[in-house]
């Protein structure tokens, strides 16, 4: 049925009389000024502009509006908006969601390359498909991103158009439709034992030691051994609890009580050897404290990981002093989160199950685990394998031992 309607002139003005009808077929009329005064010869412009009004009704432009809530209306604006706009207003209204660490990752990612290729197309967020997510994923790899990298891009998308689909802005998620970006797989760089020994014998005097001997029978993230406080280790249970990180924004160091993931949360048997480190650390801080006085910080007094003055070791610090350590003493060349890697690494070797290695290290899902470890769990199985065929080899015809 298509909208009609008439002009009346009332009190000098010229008004368009809308008739609508609703899901009864009742009909309805709708006063609309046209903002015209009724002086003599202005009724054919009254006219074409009441024409132009229902237009656009019975293209269905005002007609949805008529019927709108306020949360219709709502939904209506942020399905028009560009995918850039879109983003931007999701990243604030979601930002208390998320670590600061999250928040600036994600607004480099959308500022530096998802607003420079979506502005281009010029889409809406009720127009997107996967076509088009693809089409980013493509560009994303022809700058040079890792597949790692382009699978991050890809669970902001999902998470901000899930967003969207929830609020009934779009009926389905477009992500959904596009193909997850595929990465190679990660082989971590590890110590083997010796070289373990060798990295803590080396930094016996160094500002990093205790960082890093931590790190190396606990594989600890960064976040988690910096985050280390004096309660968190408990003598008398023989314990130690990770619930506590610590993170860099800018020059600024801030303590977070929530972790990485539920399974972040954990406590661990307080090793012996790493025992008597930290009370010998303890002793230690306690001493430079009464020989520096004023000097010494009072702010970080209850975090492990403090250096000489008592100020709290910053992250970025750690990575790169510990490249520094490894270039000094002639070392191979890893990353400071290898030691993680050294550490599950370790564990597997010597027959620790990826369960329990998953449990260690604070992995939120086992899959995680072995598909990192998978190839040192294969060389366990080399291992295995020699192992039964020397088993074996003593007991063939004419090989038989004294």
């Amino acid at each position: 049925m298509r909208t009609t309607g008439h002009l009346i002139e009332k009190r000098g003005k010229w008004y368009a009389v809308i008739n609508l009808y609703d899901t009864d077929g009742k009909r309805h009329e709708k006063w609309k000024s046209l903002d015209l005064e009724a002086k003599k010869g202005s009724k054919t412009e009254a006219t074409y502009r009441l024409n132009q009004l229902l237009a656009k009704y019975n293209s269905g432009e005002l007609y949805l509006h008529e019927g709108m809530s306020r949360a219709d209306m709502e939904r209506e604006r942020l399905a028009n908006l560009k995918i850039g706009e879109y983003l931007d207003e999701w990243l604030e209204l979601h930002k208390g969601n998320v670590s600061a660490n999250t928040y600036e990752s994600y607004r480099m990612y959308i500022d530096h390359h998802m607003k420079p290729f979506f502005d281009k197309l010029g889409i809406a967020v009720k127009e997107l498909t996967g076509d088009e997510v693809n089409e980013y994923y493509a560009h994303l790899r022809a700058e040079g991103l890792k597949g790692t990298t382009c699978q991050r891009h890809h669970s902001l998308l999902h998470i901000a158009f899930k967003s969207a689909m929830k609020r009934r802005v779009i009926p389905s998620n477009p992500v959904d439709q596009a193909d997850r970006p595929k990465a190679v797989q990660f082989i971590g760089n590890y110590y083997n034992s010796e070289e373990i020994k060798q990295l803590l014998d080396c930094t016996k005097e160094d500002p990093l030691h205790m960082v890093l001997l931590i790190t190396a029978y606990y594989g600890l993230r960064r976040s988690e051994v910096l985050g280390l406080k004096w309660d968190a280790i408990d003598f008398t249970e023989k314990t130690v609890s990770i619930k506590h990180k610590v993170l860099q924004e800018g020059k600024e160091v801030t303590g977070y009580d929530f972790m990485k993931t539920k399974s972040s949360y954990r406590t661990l048997p307080l090793i012996p050897m790493v025992e008597q480190a930290l009370i010998e650390e303890h002793t230690r801080q306690k001493e430079m404290e009464r020989v520096f006085g004023k000097s010494y910080s009072k702010k970080y007094l209850e975090y492990i990981c403090v250096d000489a003055l008592g100020e709290l070791l910053k992250p970025n610090y750690v990575t790169d002093h510990f490249a520094v350590i490894l270039k000094q003493n002639g070392l191979r060349k890893i990353r400071f989160h290898d030691l993680r890697h050294s550490c599950a690494s370790l564990l597997l070797a010597n027959g620790v199950q990826m369960k329990l290695i998953q449990e260690w290290l604070g992995h939120s899902d086992i899959s995680t685990t072995s598909n990192i470890y998978t190839h040192v769990d294969s060389e366990s199985k080399k291992m295995s394998a020699r192992a039964i065929e020397l088993a074996l080899a003593e007991n063939e015809p004419g090989r038989e031992g004294a």
